[in-house]
């Protein structure tokens, strides 16, 4: 008896270390690293809540937010990114126990629930390229990156972390008077390059 007591303490002393040990070395950096690249970057922007990178939900919605570029993917084009924000993390949070109650229609729960992975990794998409964007990548890297984060989400986490410290694509400390593109004002890139209404 005293054996199996034991054995047992040592097998649960085992997992517990095993499980120290992912919480170390894969978890907290899997939040922290994305984390302290977001808040970096809202920062250099001029955003008033940077600090919205270290709470899980609000660091989605930072990034939704961050950028000021007109959000495009499949039939939506809208520059209200607050809204989008809101949207997905709706999708993501109560899409699939909402699905899971359209599963007695037959075929029904199960399109939905592939419509809603698509959606989902679609939107993951623009969030991340619209980001690589705000830190001044260009259109093909950008493109290639965040294609290759959708499979390997740690690729889009240590380039934002390398480029956390460049200038956002509107200027360091723009970001409440830049508005987003297409709603009429222009980025600081294209307002340098136009010229002054006093030239003639």
């Amino acid at each position: 008896m005293a054996a199996a007591v034991a054995f047992l303490l040592a097998h649960m002393v085992i997992v517990f270390i095993v499980l120290a040990i992912v919480f170390l070395f894969v978890i907290v950096p899997a939040y922290l690293i994305p984390a302290i690249s977001l808040y970096n970057i809202a920062k250099n922007a001029g955003h008033p809540y940077p600090w919205l990178a270290f709470i899980p939900l609000a660091q989605t919605f930072l990034e939704y937010t961050l950028p000021k570029r007109r959000y495009k993917v499949f039939f939506i084009d809208t520059a209200d990114r607050k809204m989008m924000g809101i949207l997905v993390l709706c999708l993501a949070n109560f899409g699939s126990g909402i699905i899971a109650g359209l599963n007695v229609i037959p075929a029904i729960g199960q399109i939905l629930d592939i419509a809603l992975a698509v959606f989902l990794a679609a939107f993951n998409w623009r969030k991340m390229y619209d980001m690589l964007r705000t830190i001044s990548m260009d259109h093909e890297n950008a493109l290639i990156v965040s294609i290759i984060s959708l499979f390997i989400p740690w690729v889009y986490a240590i380039v934002l972390l390398i480029n956390m410290k460049k200038e956002p694509e509107f200027g360091f400390g723009n970001w409440a008077t830049t508005e987003i593109e297409g709603k009429g004002l222009a980025t600081a890139t294209e307002k340098a390059e136009a010229p002054s209404s006093t030239e003639e």
